[in-house]
């Protein structure tokens, strides 16, 4: 007789975290915008999902601890717009780009985050799990528990935003 896998075991446990805490992080970092407060939350999130691991049935915890992360993420962050930080990249320590070309760049990434940040929550996430990490409809659809349809309307209205914003991209 077979049992079922169950959260209450380490080697189960930590599946799941190595599976899905990355993602799950990233997921928050996009709704926050705060690399920090995406590690808190996801940690919160794996320490209630250990807490009731009797009463989760392993097929569930993916979709416990994204419900977990985002109330609790809901719950810090209430009505605060979202606005997107985007690392700087590093600079060589000999700088051959024109001023000119480094004033255009810089001026584009700034509008590129502002288009980003104006699109609408669900898009946002969309297109940044698509965009990079790299997910496919597929593993997004599945990810936020919506259908691959949903996904592909969600990135073509968000495309469509960022088009009509910043030009064709």
């Amino acid at each position: 007789m077979k049992s079922k896998k169950s959260v209450c075991e380490s080697k189960n446990f930590d599946a799941l975290f190595k599976m899905h805490s990355r993602t799950l992080r990233n997921y928050i970092y996009y709704k926050c915008g705060d690399a920090n407060l995406a590690e808190d939350l996801v940690q919160e999130a794996y320490i209630k999902l250990w807490n009731n691991c009797n009463k989760i049935p392993f097929s569930n915890a993916l979709f416990f601890l994204k419900r977990v992360a985002n109330n609790a993420f809901l719950n810090v962050v209430k009505h605060q717009k979202i606005v997107l930080q985007h690392e700087q990249t590093k600079k060589s320590e000999v700088d051959v780009q024109s001023p000119e070309f480094l004033f255009e760049e810089k001026e584009f990434l700034q509008k590129l985050e502002n288009a980003i940040a104006s699109l609408s929550e669900k898009q946002r996430e969309v297109f940044l799990l698509n965009r990079i990490d790299k997910k496919t409809y597929s593993e997004i659809a599945i990810f936020l528990n919506i259908s691959k349809k949903a996904v592909e309307k969600r990135m073509h209205n968000a495309l469509k935003v960022l088009r009509k914003e910043i030009g064709d991209i």
